[in-house]
């Protein structure tokens, strides 16, 4: 009997173990958390942006357009056309970029300048825009963060004035599209009598670059009653600001070439990797640089100083297969590409034509102060160049070939535009995509 009790016992202990290692076993299931899915991760899209000036069909004027392309091959390869696609915009237009987005400022017809970036699936879209008092002539891209324009002014009320008007600058959130303040200060601090041979005097920025706390800003003189002519053509100017209280610190000048830059460009003067800063002149009367008498030429701001390098002049003249510059943007290692004019005789602005045989390409180096033509380019046309779009080490940008447009559009569908990309370091160009328009005023890469 005590055998079949003790047995009876232990055959009720294991079923009390067995149940409570399995409550146990529950429990521990219900208070573990089982492990979250990976999330997939979003990935950045990136896109190539242009700035595109179509072929006028029955009006005056050209449109200007912004356009999305999908890929680098779309730039080297077929046609772009803004046929049944692209964003049209309102007047002749400025473009520039900074980071990932892309602005484009009206001019003269339009106020506006718009903001466009890439949202979350890729797609070209308006992220902010603002209106401006005056026409925004000349953009910088400071920072990676950061678009300064400053506005154009050409005429002053009183053409018999006698001080030299203040430069507004609009300091630009590149990130939100939204101007984060205005800033109105001098430039110039000299004086004029309201005479012909001493007029008071509208500074015009041609150029920006920030370095070490301080903004060069070269620009014209022009006289004030709006016609675009300059005035102590032969000189070079600079004006160093304090960044970014905008004080100015300093004019500098030197009279070994002429006035910094040209209409419709914000590349007079650039930054190169090591910070040193170099500025080109043109000295072309048919460029709109009106009675120069000083060669073209290049000049240097050695990093860690706010003169004009005594030591250093490229006289881009003189130089073999040089010329008169119309227009040089830095492509790195030391190299810039620029256009040289072919013809000097054509007449003030003669060369700002949409389609002509007015200009060479060349590769600039800046350090040997060498010139070399560029291989593949004919004779061409391109009034207006943004900054140059590099990739790979290569230069991109676009170039019309055809007979000069005659006053009542004449030959104007005879001119045919491509984008050439330019090795500097063998002066070969490849011809890439046919554009169906005039022009390509800007290439720009951007992520979302």
């Amino acid at each position: 009997m005590k055998i079949i009790n003790t047995i009876k016992y232990l055959l009720f202990c294991s079923i009390i173990t067995i149940g409570t290692i399995s409550c146990s076993s529950d429990d521990n299931e219900a208070i573990t958390p089982s492990k979250p899915k990976p999330e997939p991760e979003s990935k950045s899209i990136s896109k190539y942006v242009v700035g595109f000036q179509a072929t006028p069909v029955g009006q005056a004027a050209a449109v200007d357009y912004i356009l999305e392309l999908p890929s680098l091959e779309s730039l080297t390869t077929g046609e772009i056309s803004v046929k049944g696609q692209g964003i049209p915009l309102k007047g002749w237009r400025f473009f520039h970029s900074v980071k990932n987005t892309v602005f484009t400022a009206g001019y003269s017809k339009d106020d506006k300048c718009i903001a466009y970036q890439l949202d979350e699936k890729g797609k070209l879209k308006e992220k902010a825009n603002f209106s401006f008092a005056s026409t925004l002539d000349n953009y910088a891209a400071i920072d990676d963060k950061t678009l300064l324009a400053v506005e154009l002014s050409a005429a002053l009320a009183d053409p018999k004035a006698t001080s030299v008007p203040d430069r507004s600058f609009y300091v630009v959130d590149a990130e939100t599209g939204a101007v984060k303040k205005i800033e109105t200060h001098p430039i110039d601090s000299s004086m004029g009598d309201g005479t012909k041979t001493n007029p008071a005097y509208i500074p015009w920025v041609t150029g920006m670059v920030l370095r070490d706390g301080k903004l060069f800003i070269s620009y014209h003189k022009l006289f004030p009653d709006g016609k675009y002519v300059p005035v102590g053509v032969n000189k070079a100017y600079v004006a160093v600001l304090k960044y970014p209280e905008f004080k100015l610190e300093k004019l500098i000048e030197d009279d070994r070439t002429s006035s910094i830059g040209i209409n419709g460009h914000s590349t007079g003067i650039e930054k190169t990797e090591n910070g040193d800063i170099y500025s080109f002149s043109s000295s072309s009367n048919t460029a709109a640089v009106t009675g120069a008498t000083k060669p073209s030429g290049i000049l240097r701001i050695k990093n860690g100083s706010s003169e004009f390098d005594k030591d250093y002049f490229f006289d881009v003249e003189k130089a073999a297969n040089g010329g008169k510059l119309f227009w040089m943007d830095y492509v790195g290692n030391g190299k810039a590409v620029g256009r040289i004019v072919l013809d000097d005789t054509l007449g003030a602005w003669g060369v700002f034509k949409e389609q002509g045989s007015f200009f060479k390409l060349v590769i600039l180096d800046l350090v040997n102060k060498t010139i070399t033509d560029v291989q593949g380019v004919p004779a061409h046309a391109n009034r207006y160049t943004s900054p140059m779009f590099v990739e790979g080490g290569k230069a991109y940008l676009s170039s019309r070939v055809g007979e000069a447009i005659g006053k009542n559009g004449e030959n104007a569908d005879t001119g045919e535009t491509h984008v050439y990309i330019v090795d500097p370091e063998t002066a070969k160009a490849t011809k890439g995509a046919k554009v169906q328009g005039l022009a390509l005023k800007g290439i720009f890469k951007i992520t979302n």
